[in-house]
């Protein structure tokens, strides 16, 4: 039994032998050919390698070609595509002269138009105007009577002012009144010892006196219903000589002004009436001159009594005269036309420095610029 079962495990040992020993040839084979596979695979990759390498070398070549060939392209289409912009612009621009011709041409007409409409219009008024002139040239001897009695009214109507100083001189002079009428103005001037104190502005009795003598006698003529639609404005100045500064005499020029405006004006004034109260403070404005406009004597140099005065002054009115030429002038007819342009003397007054409002009346005004000095002119 020992030995049978020994038996056995010889055989089985021989048998377990043969076995690994068989599978390691077969493993030993499997490898083999494994290498070989993998050798071969190896070999197959090498080879695809080169060959894709020469198609990416030769894919490479083709697109640097196509590169260059597209470059060119580029560059011949950015030419075409600058050409065509010159030629764009030239073309814009040649749009834009012939839209410009268009409209000077489209101006053009219109103008011709307009002028052709004018011209017949012109022609049609010559027509018209050589139809009237022939009938106004039936009434030109029937106007010349007509003209010459218009003259003769015109050249009295534009001696207003010289009949009001004329008017004034006279009655200055039955009044017994000692005032010089200037000849060209109409100015009357009131010397200020008379009115005032020295260096004061304050009426004295004897200038108040004086002025109740003469206003009533300057107003009957200047408010008289011949005159009275000439006046515009009557005008009340004070005046200094030249000692002491522009502005002290300024300041003393106006007081003296107003203080005779504001004892002519007052309420309680009786010496005019008050028609001519109310009348006159429509028209009075009182004015200030400083040392602005002083009196000379026949050497040129300044004469101080006559310097310092209170002057009053009228100013005629333009509209009224220039519409009673008109009115004149027209009656020769309805037909023709004239227009007369006439300024009255002394029409605008002289400009003032600052002017003191009378009471209820206007006022002037003027800049006081002068370089202030010591001293106050009487």
């Amino acid at each position: 039994m020992r030995n049978y079962r020994n038996r056995r495990v010889r055989r089985a040992g021989r048998n377990d032998g043969s076995f690994w020993l068989s599978f390691s040839d077969l493993m030993s084979s499997l490898l083999l050919i494994i290498i070989l596979i993998l050798f071969y695979i190896m070999y197959q990759y090498f080879e695809m390698y080169e060959i894709n390498m020469a198609e990416i070398a030769r894919q490479q070549y083709d697109l640097d070609e196509a590169n260059a060939s597209l470059e060119s392209e580029r560059t011949r289409l950015s030419e075409a595509e600058q050409q065509m912009l010159a030629q764009q612009i030239r073309l814009n621009a040649a749009e834009d002269e012939l839209a410009d011709a268009q409209a000077v041409l489209a101006q053009q007409q219109e103008d011709l138009e307009a002028a052709q409409a004018l011209l017949a219009q012109s022609e049609e008024e010559i027509s018209q105007q050589q139809t009237q002139l022939s009938s106004l040239s039936d009434q030109l001897s029937a106007q010349q009577a007509t003209l010459d009695s218009q003259q003769a009214q015109i050249e009295q109507l534009v001696g207003v002012r010289t009949q009001i100083i004329s008017a004034l001189s006279g009655a200055l002079r039955t009044a017994n009144i000692s005032a010089t009428v200037d000849p060209t103005s109409g100015a009357i001037a009131l010397e200020s010892d008379v009115l005032f104190a020295t260096g004061e502005y304050s009426l004295t009795e004897e200038g108040r006196a004086w002025i109740d003598d003469f206003l009533p006698v300057y107003l009957d003529v200047l408010l008289s219903d011949e005159y009275r639609d000439y006046v515009a404005e009557i005008i009340i100045e004070g005046h200094t000589d030249s000692v002491g500064s522009y502005l002290s005499n300024l300041e003393l020029s106006q007081q003296r002004a107003a203080a005779v405006a504001a004892y002519v004006l007052g309420d309680n004034y009786s010496v005019i009436t008050d028609e001519q109260r109310q009348t006159l403070r429509q028209l009075v404005t009182a004015n200030g001159r400083s040392y602005s406009d002083l009196v000379l004597d026949e050497n040129g140099n300044e004469d101080r009594d006559a310097s310092r005065r209170v002057v009053f002054k009228f100013r005629l009115t333009d509209e009224e005269m220039i519409a009673q030429l008109q009115q004149i002038l027209e009656q020769g007819g309805a037909s023709s036309e004239a227009t007369v342009s006439f300024e009255a003397v002394d029409a605008t007054p002289e400009p003032a420095a600052d002017a003191t409002p009378a009471p209820d009346g206007g006022s002037d005004a003027a800049d006081p610029a002068a370089t202030e000095n010591t001293g106050t002119g009487e």
